[in-house]
């Protein structure tokens, strides 16, 4: 009788024992596909997040190095500001993707008859009423308002500097006056000197998701604004419209990053800008969101390793001590193959070859019962099931690494009983 015979016939007459040996295969096959695409889906968030737009450093105006004046606004730092010159220079360097730069003001806001904006809640005096928080934008879009989910545009378009002379509002105050984008209205920054009134054009409308009690705006002059008061204006505009003030420019500017893991080598690149000088720029790096969930991202990927690890090591430890029992008891069946001239080489074989046509088995089933039950394992990770796929690749791994651990399982429980003679092992029968 052949070797595949011979292991067929007693894989189907022990069927009991065939059984269990496939349930653990079967088992954990599961349990580690399921988690190798839970972690393929860890690492693709690690990598939509090194691609988040909200990692960026912050070069500022270093006002303790420079001098104070005092004028009719009162006392004002006489620092140079950033100038696009200089912004140019460092968004140049490789690995910035963009930048947003905004200078502050509060501008009077009226439509095209002169009649003001109230805002939403208005105080009942129109020169206050009529008050809105704005911020010039270079890219409105990457503004910490946008980026960090207080606002979301609803409708047109961000403010870039493809735009001369275009403002955002908010949704609310554009339904109050029954204004639309492509809308025009009318800004001035001070409507009792004499300073130039502008017509800008509504580019688009914005949402406000989160309301002023939020606590990132403490301590923040804006704060005495609804956001639904404030406003995004073109940089070109709003160079115009404080045409006559001295102490305006750009404070600061926000340089978003491509890969946030770069952060640092990119800080000492613009560092290296000799045209610049830092003396007068403070560099602030703004990853703070990024390292916390980054962290906690790399701390569940180890987490989910190291359970696939123990889930492998104990499964190998369970076969081996299930097929150790198994070969004492066929003792007496290897020692009279033995004597009839079969190699233990051959016995070895037919050993594999037993445990291997149960996994043929159990490996393709697994991989289709991971599919139905992975994104259920990884919501206790806290994953979304919909993001979880479980792919032929992993399918592979789990099949060829369970062989391997199978077969040496195998030539570790064979080794007690395999190590006698025939006559060493009919005697320990008798």
């Amino acid at each position: 009788m052949n070797l595949f015979k011979r292991a067929v016939l007693y894989t189907a007459r022990k069927w009991q024992k065939s059984l269990l040996i496939f349930l653990i295969i079967f088992s954990v096959s599961t349990l580690i596909i399921s988690g190798l695409a839970i972690s393929d889906a860890q690492e693709e968030q690690s990598a939509q997040l090194r691609g988040a737009t909200g990692v960026s450093f912050s070069v500022s105006r270093n006002t303790a190095t420079g001098g104070w004046n005092s004028g009719a606004g009162g006392s004002y730092s006489t620092q140079e500001f950033l100038t696009s010159d200089m912004m140019e220079k460092i968004a140049a360097v490789e690995g910035i993707k963009v930048y947003n730069a905004s200078i502050r003001t509060i501008l009077s806001l009226s439509d095209t008859k002169g009649q003001w904006l109230e805002q939403m809640d208005p105080t009942g005096h129109a020169i206050v009423d009529c008050q809105f928080y704005s911020y010039s934008c270079i890219n409105s879009e990457y503004h910490s308002l946008f980026l960090s989910g207080a606002m979301v545009m609803c409708d047109g378009k961000p403010i870039d500097t493809s735009i001369d002379d275009g403002i955002v509002i908010s949704k609310e105050i554009a339904d109050k006056h029954g204004l639309k984008v492509g809308d025009t209205i009318q800004a001035v920054n001070n409507p009792l000197s004499d300073d130039k009134t502008m017509e800008l054009e509504i580019v688009g409308l914005f949402e406000v998701v989160v309301d002023k009690t939020d606590e990132r705006n403490n301590f923040n002059e804006a704060s005495y604004y609804d956001y639904t008061n404030n406003a995004f204006v073109s940089e070109a505009a709003m160079k115009e419209l404080l045409e006559n003030y001295v102490d305006v420019g750009y404070a600061s500017a926000d340089f978003f990053v491509t890969d946030p893991e770069q952060l640092e080598v990119i800080i000492q690149q613009v560092q290296g800008i000799n045209s610049i000088d830092w003396n007068n720029f403070v560099i602030t790096a703004n990853d703070e969101v990024y390292e916390r969930v980054a962290n906690s991202i790399s701390d569940m990927g180890s987490l989910i390793s190291t359970l696939i690890a123990i889930i492998s090591v104990v499964s190998v430890v369970i076969i081996v001590l299930i097929l150790s029992m198994w070969m004492r008891s066929r003792t007496h069946e290897i020692g009279v193959l033995l004597a009839v001239g079969i190699t233990k080489f051959s016995i070895l074989m037919q050993y594999m070859l037993e445990t291997l046509l149960i996994a043929v088995i159990a490996f393709p089933l697994s991989y289709l019962f991971a599919q139905n039950i992975a994104g259920g394992f990884g919501e206790i990770f806290g994953k979304t099931a919909a993001n979880i796929f479980v792919t032929s690749q992993h399918f592979m791994w789990v099949a060829l690494l369970g062989t391997v651990l199978l077969v040496l399982s195998i030539m570790i429980s064979c080794i007690p009983v395999m190590r006698y003679r025939p006559k060493e092992i009919l005697s320990k029968m008798e």
